[in-house]
């Protein structure tokens, strides 16, 4: 009985170390900044980074169509279309046709 105690006794901190060392390995696969995550996390910022274009693109087109209005460089067609389009309102002789400008 002793012979079993002893060895008992001997092997069980290493038995505790190897679960421990295989959660640790488990987790450093498939936790939620494992291995396994991180080809995800990667696929995650390629979309956002097109959408991050995608934005300043857009961003891009509405400054520049903020800057037709301005002050100090007026596009008098541009305020026409604007303010007809805003008050749907139009000539007689006038053929309009809207553009959806969503892309």
């Amino acid at each position: 009985m002793k012979k079993v105690l002893s060895k008992i006794r001997f092997t069980w901190p290493l038995l505790v170390l190897v679960v421990f060392y295989g959660y640790l390995g488990l987790h450093v696969l498939s936790g939620s900044l494992g291995m396994l995550k991180w080809a995800d996390y990667s696929e995650q910022v390629e979309k956002l980074e097109a959408e991050i274009t995608r934005l300043q693109d857009h961003r891009e087109a509405l400054e520049k169509r903020a800057a037709q209005l301005r002050d100090s460089n007026l596009d008098l067609d541009r305020l026409d279309e604007e303010a007809r389009r805003l008050l749907s309102v139009s000539d007689a002789n006038d053929i309009v046709i809207w553009l959806d400008e969503t892309p």
